[in-house]
């Protein structure tokens, strides 16, 4: 059975996530989860409350460090790691290390927070998916430096950074099943 890793936002284990839990359990993969709430239930009100509780509880240094941790736990390959906004900044960071070998590929959400991280190379093919545009970096500017390394495909899509989440402000119906199409795809390989 293929192994599936979803690393999620700053929303954790929201309705949001527990859908795409749903959608994706038609696939035959055992899917584990990992949020900066060490699995509690969250619904917060807006983006801003659930910033501030994930930097409060957690942070982006601190998220890193538990994914890095949690890859190597892995003793069998993983064949899928997802990563959504600041879940997918912390993957970009834990696949550039030696331990995140069992990864065999990764796609990454609009991971507003790697623009520190852009000349680490990841021990895994990786696409990242950006949103039209990022409070923090260039898009077009960051999907070109991504591009340059090995095994990593860089492209934004005409939604914005959070679009495949019910909970954020800028989610998209339709970006979200054109991506869960893609998911589902690499779930399936």
């Amino acid at each position: 059975m293929q192994k599936l890793l979803i690393v999620s936002d700053i929303f954790g284990q929201c309705q949001g996530l527990r859908q795409l839990l749903q959608d994706l359990a038609v696939s035959e993969c055992s899917i584990h989860v990992l949020d900066p709430y060490q699995g509690q239930p969250q619904s917060f009100s807006d983006e801003q409350q659930a910033y501030q509780a994930y930097t409060e509880c957690c942070g982006h240094d601190h998220y890193a460090s538990l994914v890095r941790q949690t890859l190597t736990e892995y003793t069998d390959p993983l064949a899928v790691a997802i990563g959504f906004s600041a879940g997918a900044s912390a993957l970009w960071r834990a696949l550039a290390k030696p331990d995140a070998s069992l990864v065999q590929q990764a796609v990454l959400f609009y991971p507003g927070q790697i623009q520190p991280y852009l000349t680490l190379s990841p021990g895994a093919p990786v696409h990242v998916i950006f949103g039209a545009s990022e409070p923090q970096l260039d898009v077009r500017a960051a999907c070109a430096a991504l591009s340059q390394l090995p095994g990593v495909q860089a492209s934004s899509t005409v939604w914005q950074h959070g679009f495949m989440n019910p909970a954020s402000a800028a989610y998209s119906e339709l970006g979200y099943q054109q991506h869960l199409g893609l998911l589902m795809e690499f779930a399936a390989m």
